[in-house]
C-alpha cells in the first residue's frame, strides 16, 4: 500500500497528543529571547514554566470546528501544543517578560549575573 506523505502526516498527527509550534531561540549579551509562532491565540491563553534550565510553554488552540467536515487538506495544527526550550544560561525567572502580538509569542528572559 502506497501512502502519500500528506496522508502519513495526517495519520501521525491524529495520534499525536501534542504538537510543537515553530520556535526561535537567540540571545544577546543580557537576555535570552524565545519567539514562538502560534497564530489564533489570545493573550493569557499560554502557560509558561521554568525549572532549572528548561522552559516549557504550553496551551491549546481550538480549531472552532464543531461540525462534520471532509477535509481536502489539513496543515494547520489545533489542540494541545507544547514547546520545550533548553536555556543555555541561568535566567532571572522573576523578571521574565512575555508578549503576544500578531501571532507571535515573544518571551524575554534576563540572564543572571
Amino acid at each position: 500500500m502506497l501512502v502519500r506523505s500528506s496522508q502519513l502526516f495526517r495519520l501521525f498527527r491524529a495520534h499525536s497528543p501534542t504538537w510543537r509550534p515553530p520556535t526561535d531561540v537567540y540571545e544577546t549579551e543580557h537576555e535570552m529571547i524565545v519567539q514562538i509562532e502560534i497564530a489564533g491565540m489570545r493573550d493569557g491563553h499560554f502557560h509558561l514554566s521554568i525549572q532549572d534550565r528548561l522552559m516549557v510553554v504550553y496551551g491549546s488552540r481550538d480549531d472552532n470546528t464543531h461540525e462534520r467536515r471532509a477535509y481536502h487538506q489539513l496543515e494547520i495544527h489545533s489542540g494541545d501544543f507544547r514547546a520545550e526550550v533548553e536555556l543555555s544560561s541561568p535566567v532571572d525567572t522573576a523578571s521574565v517578560i512575555a508578549d503576544y502580538d500578531d501571532g507571535f509569542l515573544r518571551i524575554i528572559l534576563p540572564k543572571l549575573g
